[in-house]
C-alpha cells in the first residue's frame, strides 16, 4: 500500500522539469514543445477550413444523429484496482530497453529509430497497479486493450503497446510500434500500430494538464465507432468492413455554429479544440467515446453531462482522406505490381484484390485475369468460370471521386479491396454468404483526386 500510495502522489504532483534524473514515472512532464509532434502532423492540423465529405450526412446518420459523446476518461474506479482511461508513462533516457515478443510481429517495431532496440518498461510495471490501461498489473490477466504508453522524455520518444502481459519471463504484446517526436512519419500501408488504425495514441488523448493549463488545445481527439469500413488517411490499418461505415481515419469536426458559451471553461475548452482539430476514428468501440487519460482529478460529473449533451448531428465529417497542401508525406510510396492474385488499375494506381470462402469454409484469394488499364476479372475455383469484374473509374471532373464497378456471378461469400497507392486510401465491399451478390456501383468510393 505504501508503495501504491508514493506512486499515486509522484504521478499527479510531479516534479520540476523532465531531465534525465527522473525516475520511470505515471504521468509526468512531457517533452516540450507541445503539443507532441510537429504543427503539420496529421493530430495538430486545423482542420476547421476543410471541405466536408458529400457522404457526410450518411455516415452520420450510420452512427445515429441523436448519439451523445462520452468522456471514456477519468479516475478510479470502484473496483480496484480498475481505472478509467488510458495512463501514460514517462522514462528518462537511461531507462533500459527490454524485448517484447509480438502476436503481429511483422506489423511491430522491434524499438525506436535511431536508438537500441526494446521497450523502455519500467520494472514496476510487472507487479503493480495503474501503468498499464484498465489498471491491472503486467502480471495480472486484466481484461481490456491494455495499452502502455511510453515517452523517453529524454529522447524525444515514443513508444506505445497492445495487450501487453508480463508472462514472468517475458514481455509479450498484440503489437507496438515507436515514433521519433520531432517527425511525421506514417506506418505502412496495411500497418496496424497499438491501436487499429495505425495511429500513435498518446498525441489523441484528452490530457488534464492541457484542459486546466493556459494555452488553448491544438489537437484532435481520438474517437472510436461501433462498426468501420475499410481506412482513409492518416489511418493506415483497417479494423472492419461494415456496409455505410465510416472507414478509420475518418475525422469529424463539431459544426462552427454550435453555441458553446454555456458551457464550463474547462469543457468548453475541449470542445473548442473539437471545432478546430475534430475527431479522428481510431479504433472500433462505443460509438463517440472520446479517449483521454487517467487521472483521479477528473470531474466526471461535470464532463459526463456536457459530453452527452453534444450529438452526432452537432458534428459533419471533413472530405475522407483530406489533408492540407503543405502537410505531411502520406507514408511509403506503395506502388502496384501486378500478380496472381493482384489487378493494378489506372497506370498501377489502384490495387484490387478479392478474398472468398465457399460453404464448405474453403478461404481462397481471387485469381486475377487484366483486360483494360481501368478493368479486370477474378475467379474463384475455376479458370474457365470467371467469377467477377471489377472497374476503376476516374470521376474527378465530375464528382471530385474514383469510382468502383463490380458485377459478381456468385453467391459464396467474398471481400473485394481497392487501395489507393498514392495516398493509401482503402475500400473494401463485402457480400456474405449465400447471398447473390448486388452489383456494385460506387461514384463517391474513393475521394483521391486529381
Amino acid at each position: 500500500m505504501r508503495t501504491a500510495l508514493v506512486l499515486s502522489l509522484v504521478l499527479f504532483v510531479g516534479l520540476a522539469g523532465s531531465g534525465g534524473a527522473q525516475p520511470a514515472q505515471v504521468g509526468g512532464d512531457l517533452p516540450r514543445p507541445l503539443p507532441l509532434f510537429p504543427a503539420a502532423h496529421w493530430w495538430n492540423v486545423d482542420v476547421s477550413r476543410a471541405p466536408v465529405d458529400p457522404a457526410s450526412g450518411a455516415l452520420i446518420a450510420f452512427i445515429g444523429p441523436a448519439r451523445g459523446l462520452h468522456p471514456d476518461f477519468g479516475g478510479d474506479a470502484e473496483e480496484a484496482p480498475e481505472i478509467y482511461g488510458i495512463p501514460y508513462v514517462t522514462v528518462p533516457g537511461s531507462q533500459p530497453r527490454v524485448p517484447v515478443r509480438f502476436d503481429y510481429d511483422d506489423e511491430s517495431d522491434t524499438g525506436a529509430p535511431g536508438v537500441a532496440p526494446g521497450y523502455p518498461i519500467p520494472e514496476a510495471a510487472k507487479t503493480q497497479p495503474k501503468w498499464i490501461e484498465g489498471g491491472w498489473p503486467g502480471n495480472v490477466a486484466g481484461g481490456g486493450d491494455r495499452h502502455l504508453l511510453l515517452v523517453d522524455r529524454d529522447q524525444r520518444l515514443l513508444y506505445e503497446l497492445y495487450d501487453v502481459f508480463w508472462t514472468g519471463t517475458e514481455w509479450t504484446a498484440g503489437s507496438g510500434a515507436a515514433w521519433r517526436l520531432d517527425e511525421s512519419r506514417r506506418r505502412p500501408e496495411g500497418w496496424t500500430s497499438a491501436d487499429a488504425a495505425g495511429l500513435e495514441i498518446l498525441p489523441g488523448l484528452v490530457r488534464y494538464d492541457e484542459v486546466y493549463g493556459p494555452d488553448p488545445i491544438r489537437h484532435a481527439f481520438r474517437v472510436t465507432v461501433r462498426a468501420t469500413n475499410g481506412y482513409v488517411f492518416p489511418a493506415s490499418h483497417r479494423a472492419g468492413h461494415t456496409a455505410g461505415a465510416p472507414p478509420l481515419g475518418t475525422r469529424l469536426r463539431l459544426k462552427a455554429e454550435k453555441d458553446l458559451s454555456g458551457y464550463p471553461a474547462p469543457v468548453r475548452k475541449i470542445f473548442e479544440a473539437m471545432k478546430t482539430y475534430g475527431l479522428i476514428v481510431a479504433d472500433n468501440g462505443s460509438d463517440l467515446y472520446v479517449t483521454g487519460t487517467y487521472d483521479p482529478r477528473w470531474d466526471n460529473d461535470l464532463l459526463n453531462p456536457a459530453f452527452r449533451s453534444l450529438r452526432a448531428s452537432d458534428f459533419e465529417v471533413i472530405e475522407l482522406g483530406w489533408r492540407p497542401a503543405d502537410g505531411p508525406p502520406v507514408g511509403p510510396a506503395d506502388p502496384c505490381v501486378p500478380s496472381a492474385t493482384k489487378l493494378c488499375l489506372d497506370g498501377g494506381r489502384f490495387h484490387v484484390t478479392v478474398r472468398w470462402r465457399d460453404y464448405a469454409g474453403t478461404r481462397g484469394d481471387g485469381q486475377a485475369v487484366t483486360e483494360t488499364d481501368d478493368s479486370g476479372l477474378f475467379w474463384f475455383f475455376d479458370a474457365a468460370n470467371l467469377e467477377m469484374l471489377v472497374k476503376v473509374l476516374d470521376g474527378c471532373a465530375l464528382n471530385e471521386r474514383y469510382w468502383v464497378f463490380a458485377a459478381a456471378t456468385t453467391d459464396v461469400e467474398y471481400e473485394l479491396t481497392v487501395r489507393d497507392a498514392v495516398t493509401g486510401t482503402s475500400r473494401t465491399w463485402q457480400n456474405p454468404l449465400g447471398v447473390a451478390s448486388p452489383a456494385i456501383t460506387d461514384t463517391g468510393a474513393l475521394a483521391v483526386c486529381p
